[in-house]
């Protein structure tokens, strides 16, 4: 797969290149969700929060775009869609909930999000008994997945545990983290809430 699209790209890049529309191209390369591959015992994808799912390539160049190399900042594919109208001068939907990164891209600042949120919503059929619920929400530091079909949830120290080894859920010294975590995914459900339509009467 991964030789297919780099060769892919690698024609779509050459074609560009040969209408001389490469400099005036915003290029945009990423997934919409990565594979387990066996990380954790698990093969593909589903209703599973851990970064070989939910890290993607996210990859932008073009007109505009000064920022090179690595970006640390915290991003949501939700805000891919304003990235883009912003960098050709349109204004967003006030429908969209994502956040331009094109002043990151710019170059004038590394910071985007405190957390990015993840929600998986009985999303495809194979999981019946329950149906697979599950919401996450992840910091710079640490990772909260809850699966709400079971009651049942997951906490990372990121920091001290990159691999994602070690479910510090139902550990006493880490209630304090759990519940600040907590909170922070009540929040991010809450700003998922549909903005639309605007109010327009007085109460």
């Amino acid at each position: 797969m991964c030789d297919f699209i780099d060769q892919q790209l690698g024609e779509f890049l050459t074609a560009l290149d040969s209408m001389g529309e490469r400099e005036n191209t915003l290029l945009v390369f990423t997934s919409d969700h990565g594979e387990m591959l066996g990380d954790h015992g698990i093969y593909l994808k589903g209703p599973y929060f851990y970064d070989p799912v939910t890290r993607v390539p996210f990859i932008i160049q073009g007109p505009g775009v000064v920022a090179q190399g690595n970006v640390d900042a915290l991003v949501e594919l939700v805000d891919l869609a304003p990235t883009i109208l912003e960098a050709c001068g349109v204004e967003a939907h006030p429908g969209m909930q994502g956040k331009s990164l094109w002043s990151i891209l710019r170059g004038d600042t590394k910071q985007h999000r405190q957390r990015v949120y993840c929600e998986y919503l009985d999303a495809m059929p194979f999981h019946q008994s329950p149906p697979a619920y599950g919401t996450m929400i992840r910091t710079s530091t640490h990772k909260l997945c809850v699966d709400h079909s079971h009651r049942q949830g997951e906490l990372y120290d990121l920091n001290q545990d990159p691999g994602e080894t070690t479910n510090l859920w139902n550990s006493p010294d880490h209630a304090s983290v759990k519940m600040e975590l907590m909170m922070e995914l009540n929040h991010a459900q809450v700003e998922t809430v549909d903005p639309l339509p605007r109010r327009i009467a007085p109460w």
